[in-house]
């Protein structure tokens, strides 16, 4: 099922550790130009959006396909695991979706409870992934950039559990890191940093085998599509896809 490194329960405290210590500079963002307040939060969410980083374009390109593949209903509700500052909810937000986000970092939450105010944030949850609160149900459940911290499959298949439970709708997986490419994933961050497993020591990566994915819709009789990721000055979009899952049904309001 799974390729290769996982993490145990100390790896997972050690990126929450390091999660709780992200920089946060939104005093000196305007928060009326929506750009510069999204970009801010993919900053403090991990990705490279520096000069030469990711641009803003490809950034949100990846959420409009995203959006689609969920097949929202208009002024629907959608719902992250591993939400982080909520950069993503902040363009649903904006959309006029109803969001909610779970994430287990402190800072991170505390971030988004400040972006996203207003009756549109239906939840802000600091909690590991796998404790998703099932009282509130949304249109849609998807997860973004996270699936690759969990310790293992086991971990992952909970959390999908949670996901599927929480949903009236759509469950997606977005950048999963691919077991086929795995050695060449790592071949090329030994290149860029011949130091990269002394930097990188105890923050293991997860890898994911399609037939894990396949073999949790056939479970719960979910059609099931992958797709690659594909973005404009990330390094890494080569070594991963996305996996949606979407039921016969659409769900009823």
């Amino acid at each position: 099922m799974m390729k290769g490194h996982g993490m145990d329960g100390k790896d997972m405290s050690r990126w929450q550790e390091i999660w709780n210590k992200r920089n946060v500079q939104l005093a000196g963002i305007d928060r009326a130009d929506k750009r510069e307040m999204f970009m801010e939060l993919k900053r403090i969410n991990g990705y490279d959006v520096v000069a030469g980083g990711i641009p803003y374009e490809a950034l949100v390109k990846q959420y409009e396909e995203t959006k689609a593949a969920l097949r929202l209903p208009e002024k629907g509700s959608v719902f992250e695991v591993g939400c982080g500052a909520g950069a993503n909810l902040l363009l649903f937000q904006q959309d006029g979706f109803s969001v909610g986000g779970i994430d287990y970092s402190e800072r991170m939450v505390s971030v988004l409870t400040n972006v996203l105010c207003g009756g549109a944030l239906r939840e802000a949850v600091c909690a590991e992934a796998r404790q998703l609160p099932q009282e509130e149900k949304y249109d849609a459940v998807f997860s973004s950039s996270v699936f690759h911290y969990f310790a293992d499959t086991s971990y992952a298949q909970e959390v999908m559990e949670g996901m599927v439970e929480k949903s009236r709708g759509s469950i997606a997986v977005i950048e999963v890191h691919d077991a086929e490419k795995q050695d060449d994933f790592f071949a090329l961050r030994r290149q860029i940093d011949p130091d990269y497993d002394v930097h990188y020591q105890g923050l293991d990566k997860l890898f994911y085998e399609k037939r894990f994915f396949e073999k949790f819709a056939e479970k719960h009789d979910l059609r099931v599509s992958f797709e690659p990721v594909q973005m404009e000055g990330y390094w890494n979009a080569p070594f991963l896809y996305s996996v949606f899952f979407s039921r016969e049904e659409t769900p009823k309001e």
